[in-house]
């Protein structure tokens, strides 16, 4: 029977990492919900709670009302994705302003919403109008203008959300490759950030001009595609070259088991449960999916969170790869001063070749 045990715990962990994934890419979806989603609204006084009584009927719990003064200041809020959708009241009555560039999936929640914001109340009778004569409260299902539309090429997000994993996945093993293949670790910084560079400049080829789902200047696209590209990327590399080969199963189980479930990329981090929802935009999966899309559909407004969690797990990269550095540096003092100055190349290229071993034997 001992021929059997291996293959056994072989498969049963295959099982076990099997059953993590699908758990993982699956439970955000099966519970996802509104959870504080960021509206504005723009009233005359007397209709303002009437207006947030109406929103928390339609959806307890899934908005966070913020009172702006007038339209052109809610229009501004959703540009600047300061909110998902606003509620614009005048004296020709209630409309709705969503921005489904920022998530096709919130602008068909806020459409839905605001048939409800005119209609009559529980007792089945319309609400009668205010002393302005507005016909906010006649009946009338509340009109929707979509600010910032989401791509002609791609309406529902369905490509934009197809886009995310691939460019994670391929960000991983271009860091395996590039560990495997690159003994030293300047050579590895250096094919990071080319590759980051190629990379960034094909999907944005691919997202914005083949397939034109993707609107928004080459550069801009480009730049914001390559970021997260050499963060995952970079990422992958400096654990190998810090731990050995499970460092590329660390880096794959953060961003690929973590990160991207969590990205929000098919929908918005308000859908998600809490607190994942914001755990996910402190992930490069999470960061990604906000940068290119706020880079893409607004200009870059709504990005500055994203720029920072790049930038810091960039950061965290290259601190590993500089304590790898180290690492491999003093093992190479010791072996000199066992054997004298003169053996001083053969030892580093004996160290080197030790640390290629290591990262390279997965």
């Amino acid at each position: 029977m001992r021929h059997l045990t291996r293959p056994t715990g072989v498969a049963l962990a295959a099982v076990g990492i099997q059953a993590l994934m699908v758990f993982a890419f699956t439970a955000p979806a099966a519970h996802s919900a509104p959870h504080k989603v960021p509206l504005v609204v723009s009233a005359p006084a007397p209709l303002r709670a009437t207006i947030e009584q109406r929103l928390e009927h339609a959806a307890p719990g899934a908005f966070a009302v913020r009172e702006v003064s007038d339209e052109t200041s809610a229009r501004a809020a959703l540009t600047d994705r300061d909110a998902y959708g606003a509620v614009v009241v005048t004296s020709q009555g209630p409309h709705m302003l969503v921005a489904s560039a920022a998530s096709p999936t919130v602008a068909a929640l806020l459409t839905e919403v605001g048939s409800h914001l005119a209609s009559p109340d529980s007792t089945g009778s319309a609400t009668s109008p205010d002393s302005t004569g507005s016909a906010a409260s006649t009946g009338t299902p509340a009109e929707v203008t979509d600010v910032v539309p989401a791509s002609t090429a791609d309406p529902h997000g369905a490509a934009f959300t197809s886009m995310v994993l691939p460019v994670v996945m391929s960000s991983l093993i271009g860091g395996v490759l590039l560990t495997i293949k690159l003994p030293r670790l300047r050579e590895r910084a250096l094919g990071t950030l080319l590759f980051a560079l190629g990379g960034g400049a094909s999907v944005a080829l691919i997202a914005g001009h083949a397939l034109a789902f993707l609107p928004g200047a080459f550069l801009p696209l480009a730049a914001a595609t390559a970021a997260p590209i050499a963060t995952i990327s970079l990422f992958s590399t400096a654990t190998a070259s810090l731990v050995g080969r499970f460092g590329f199963a660390a880096a794959g189980a953060i961003m690929m088991l973590l990160s991207n479930p969590l990205s929000a990329a098919s929908s918005a981090p308000e859908l998600l449960p809490t607190p994942w929802g914001r755990i996910g935009q402190d992930l490069p999966a999470g960061a990604a999916a906000t940068l290119i899309r706020s880079t893409a559909f607004f200009h870059g407004h709504g990005g500055g969170h994203a720029e920072v969690v790049l930038g810091m797990w960039t950061a965290a990269a290259v601190l590993m790869l500089l304590a790898a550095g180290v690492r491999g540096r003093l093992r190479t003092r010791k072996g000199g001063g066992a054997h004298g100055v003169g053996a001083g190349t053969g030892d580093r290229r004996a160290a080197q070749a030790a640390i290629v071993q290591e990262a390279g034997s997965l």
